[in-house]
């Protein structure tokens, strides 16, 4: 697998835009019902546990007083480490999940049952440490520009910066569990992967955004349902350059430790 990824990043690969598009949707179709349970459910529990430490460390009584002082302190030394630690924080908890989400793609692929335990896999697996430290380092990477742009005054360049980021690393999940990659090599091969073809990529996840969005007209919880295509997207973009065919679903017992 490691020398075909190699060779895509030497001689370049063939992308139709349209087949990831069709290939997107294939696996949407099937995975949305499931994994938009997922999100709804996920996004409850960090909700009630968001809430929950608020008011705790501050009382229900002090919280509007607090949005407004964090507001006027986003500049200050507290703010910046803050947020730093509680990205770091999210990003080693929804990785996994991600990770998890990319795995009921590939379930979805081969026709297999889908059960929304998948989603909590990689918590006890092999890859959990490369999963972790690589999405770390994403988001203190991409939290860093972002930090400075604000200084800067531009803002509308946060976004953008996020949306590259976006796209440059959008294989390195796949290339850890799939590919059996270490955090440092998934990341450096996502970017050459990207960079070979970042047009279609590009447009690919562009347009998964702009579907995504669509749930927001079916009174907000219909985003819960239209979030899946981003990991339907994710999928097929790894699947269309590298393929999971050579993935074994037999290596899935040594995955788990202790199973």
């Amino acid at each position: 697998m490691n020398n075909k990824i190699s060779e895509k990043i030497r001689n370049g690969y063939n992308l139709d835009l349209g087949k990831l598009i069709e290939d997107c949707f294939e696996i949407y179709k099937k995975i949305f019902l499931i994994a938009g349970l997922g999100y709804l459910l996920i996004s409850i529990f960090f909700a009630a546990l968001y809430f929950f430490i608020l008011i705790i460390a501050f009382g229900a009584s002090n919280m509007a007083q607090w949005a407004i002082e964090l507001q006027e302190t986003r500049t200050s030394a507290i703010y910046i480490i803050s947020i730093s630690i509680i990205s770091i924080i999210v990003s080693a908890i929804v990785a996994p999940i991600n990770a998890g989400f990319l795995k009921l793609c590939l379930q979805a692929k081969n026709k297999q049952q889908l059960q929304i335990n998948t989603l909590f896999e990689y918590f006890k697996s092999k890859y959990i440490k490369d999963i972790i430290l690589g999405s770390i380092v994403v988001t203190l990477t991409t939290l860093i520009f972002n930090l400075f742009l604000e200084r800067m005054g531009l803002v509308l360049l946060v976004y953008i910066v996020h949306y590259i980021a976006t796209v440059f690393f959008i294989l390195f999940l796949p290339l850890v569990i799939f590919s059996e990659q270490n955090f440092s090599d998934a990341l450096k091969n996502s970017v050459l992967l990207v960079a070979k073809k970042p047009l279609p990529i590009f447009l690919a996840i562009l347009i998964a955004v702009i579907g995504m969005f669509v749930g927001l007209i079916a009174i907000c919880i219909g985003i819960f349902f239209t979030l899946p295509i981003i990991n339907a997207m994710a999928f097929s973009i790894y699947d269309n350059i590298v393929g999971v065919e050579e993935y074994n679903v037999l290596d899935e017992i040594g995955q788990v430790e202790g199973e």
